[in-house]
């Protein structure tokens, strides 16, 4: 019984801290890389996170989220992710994106009549389910910089990369390290992720708007 349970707990924290960090390599490096289709990327992505959640059942769990909720730090952490639409847009310039950066888009599936149901989407379900799986059930009340800071942020360089500079993806990735760090100090602090989740709303909504206005 004993070899059993230790067994059965071994096999969890396999799946939590080596299987579970991996699954946007796999989902969004084939999506993108192999099958050139921004849809099959993002949903293989949000389903893989969804099942895991649920098998430990941990999609609903509310009340971690909720006493989070405190007014001023909302406003606070809204207002710093919604920086991240305004800065790209200032930078843009500098980034090196290709001009024919919407023959991409239209090879990947994102045609210009397609981009308002993406984004729609995007903005939907992403920061939620992101927050719930990388703050939440991977989260760590650690001060330091962890282990899934660094995968959550690393991720991001398959979507980035042949788009920037190669220079701007040396140093996107420890803004992104940080960002991820300081999301989980305001959650430590509030003693919920509602503050996280709602400034990677506000990053993702500006974010992804100001790429559709800027293409």
């Amino acid at each position: 019984m004993i070899r059993s349970r230790y067994l059965e707990y071994s096999r969890t924290e396999i799946d939590r801290r080596i299987l579970a960090p991996l699954i946007p390599y796999v989902t969004i490096g084939i999506g993108l890389l192999v099958l050139h289709n921004a849809w099959i990327a993002i949903v293989s992505y949000h389903l893989s996170m969804a099942v895991i959640l649920i098998l430990n059942r941990r999609v609903f769990a509310l009340k971690p989220i909720l006493p989070g909720c405190h007014f001023k730090i909302m406003i606070l952490m809204a207002f710093l992710g919604g920086m991240g639409g305004l800065l790209l847009y200032l930078l843009w310039p500098l980034l090196g994106i290709s001009s024919d950066i919407n023959l991409y888009f239209q090879d990947i599936g994102l045609a210009p009549s397609v981009w308002p149901y993406f984004i729609a989407y995007f903005i939907l379900i992403n920061p939620w389910l992101e927050e719930v799986y990388w703050r939440g059930y991977l989260g760590s009340g650690s001060k330091w910089i962890t282990v899934n800071d660094v995968l959550f942020s690393g991720y991001h360089l398959i979507v980035m990369a042949g788009k920037l500079n190669f220079v701007w993806l040396i140093i996107v990735l420890p803004v992104l390290i940080l960002g991820a760090w300081f999301w989980r100090q305001a959650n430590i602090r509030a003693k919920g992720i509602a503050p996280s989740i709602i400034s990677h709303l506000a990053a993702d909504s500006s974010i992804i708007c100001t790429i559709y206005f800027m293409t």
